[in-house]
Parts: C-alpha cells; structure tokens; sequence
C-alpha cells in the first residue's frame, strides 16, 4: 500500500453494462458455495472462519497486486462508520450463510437470502435517493414469484434454527450494498470519491468473520489436504474471485440492480447440486428459474432513463 498510483489508475469506475457482466459472473461462481458447505464434515463456524481467512488473504494481495488500494485510502475508510458497517454486513451474511446452510436445506438457506433484494428495493430511496421505478418493482416481484416457484414444498418445518439464521443471512446482504451505495452518495455530495471503499469493506468483513470464528477453527480443525483443500477453494474461487468482480461491479449499479442480478447464483445452485448428487430439479423449479431469468434480464438490459436534473437522481450512468 506504499505505492500512489495515479487515479487514472485504479478504481476507474466501468461501465453499466460491464458492471451487470461482472456481478453475473460473481455469480455464477457464488453458486457453488451451498455444495461446498454441505460435503464438509467440521463445523459451520469453522467452516466460516476458514473460508473468510483464505478470501481475506487472496483479496489483500489482489486489490495490493491491482493497485486498488493505497494507503492514504484505507486510512480515510477506516475512519468513515459506513465502511466498517458493509463489513459488518459482509460477515454476518458470510457467517450465517454457512451456518443456515448446515442447520436447514441448501434451498431453505438460499431462497431465504435472497429476500435481500426486497429489503434493497424498500430502502434504495430513503437511504439512498435512488429512485425506485416501476420496473424495479416488477423485477422484484417477478424474482419473489420465481422463487417460490423455484424452491416450492422445500420450505419445510424442519431446521428452524437454520431458517432464522438465514433471514438473518439476507440482512446482510441486503445491507452490504446499501452501505457502500450510502458511502459513495455522501462522499459524492462532498465532491470527492473512494475507489477503496467496497473492496476494504470486504476485507475487513472477511477479517470479521475469521476473528469471531477463530474459536471454532482451533477446537474443529479440518483434515490437513482434501478438507483442507475443499475450503481454500471455497475461500478463494467462491469468495475471493467473486467479491473482486463484485468490487470492481457494484460502484456502476445501483443497490437494486446489483442484488437483482445475483439472482442467477440460487437458479445455477441446482444445477452444481444435479452433477454432484444426481438430484433432479422439478418442473416448478425449472419454471421459477426461467422466470427469475427473465426478470435479471428485464430489469438489467433496459437502459436507465436519464434523470430530469442530477441532483434528483443517484443511479449511476455507463
């Protein structure tokens, strides 16, 4: 973090159409995550902490390889509140994930995260001043009906506990983008800009999340080689990867349309479950996905109206 690169340099926003791209290819590798959980055989705090651990050291090296982060800059995030709260948010939604995901099914885990959106389209405007249009409306209810679709009769009674710890989950994901979205407005009304401010959020969120964890890592150490191996995968190919492309994404979008689009990773999830355990997903769910699609696509395809005044509008612009 010693050297300054110019700001020509690093953190050069993308373009909207490049942002949607990315978050879907952090998607895809997201999705992987539910089988990874479930083929491990230590604890979900464990599983958690080490996971965190490895993304954290990947991210460090990357963002200091990629000169996305210097040190007058980590300096002005750590002290900025809404910095420290997307990390907050990032481990508990890393945390809870793993621990929904060992207590109830991969389907109950994943479709009660991603009730996120919901809460992103409810708060966009009066955290955010982001307009919420019609057709955000529609994407989110077209997404909350392919859902039910998607995972109908898998909501059982069952793991309770896992259920609540997923809701909990959602939380988190909903507010990791609504706190850096917050961040770069505030920052935006003061006529200045943070390049550092999502991946350190999600640095210091994996940092989080392995020091709560830590306890579990040392009492329910994982086998030195496959299981060993299985979670530095996970922590660098699910966590690491994805939440780089995530990074350099959700600065182009808004907060819904970031959480909209990675609406694709619980439609693949099956899918990695059907090569891994045969399972066949239903006729329902098949049409929950295609609509969820649809919806991703509607909602991300048509380009943003311009505002009447820029004053009035957040939404970023390609």
């Amino acid at each position: 973090m010693s050297s300054q690169p110019d700001a020509s340099s690093r953190g050069a926003p993308v373009s909207r159409t490049t942002g949607i791209l990315l978050v879907a290819m952090a998607a895809v590798l997201w999705s992987g995550g539910g089988v990874g959980v479930k083929v491990l055989h230590v604890s979900a705090m464990s599983i958690a902490g080490y996971r965190s651990a490895f993304a954290a050291a990947v991210m460090l090296v990357a963002a200091l390889a990629g000169r996305m982060l210097t040190w007058d800059g980590v300096r002005a995030c750590l002290r900025r509140p809404l910095v420290w709260a997307g990390a907050v948010a990032y481990a508990v939604m890393v945390v809870s994930f793993c621990v929904a995901a060992k207590k109830t099914t991969a389907a109950n885990a994943i479709f009660i995260q991603y009730t996120a959106p919901i809460y992103v389209a409810l708060l966009s405007h009066p955290l955010l001043g982001e307009r919420v249009r019609p057709r955000d409306l529609v994407a989110t209810l077209a997404c909350v009906l392919g859902m039910g679709l998607f995972f109908r009769g898998e909501l059982s009674a069952e793991g309770k506990l896992g259920n609540i710890v997923a809701a909990i989950s959602s939380f988190g994901f909903a507010g990791l983008p609504l706190a850096i979205r917050r961040e770069e407005r505030e920052l935006s009304e003061l006529g200045r800009r943070s390049p550092e401010s999502p991946m350190l959020a999600m640095i210091l969120g994996n940092v989080i999340a392995a020091a709560v964890s830590s306890p579990f890592m040392v009492s329910d150490r994982p086998a030195f080689g496959s299981e060993l191996g299985v979670l530095a995968a996970l922590g660098t190919l699910q966590i690491a990867l994805p939440y780089l492309l995530y990074g350099l994404a959700v600065r182009a979008l808004s907060a819904l349309e970031s959480s909209l689009t990675a609406m694709i990773e619980p439609v693949l999830s099956p899918m990695w479950v059907l090569l891994a355990t045969g399972e066949r997903p239903s006729r329902d769910a098949l049409i929950g996905g295609a609509i969820i699609l649809a919806a991703v696509i509607f909602r991300s395809v048509l380009p943003a109206p311009r505002p009447a005044s820029p004053s009035t509008d957040h939404e970023p612009k390609s």
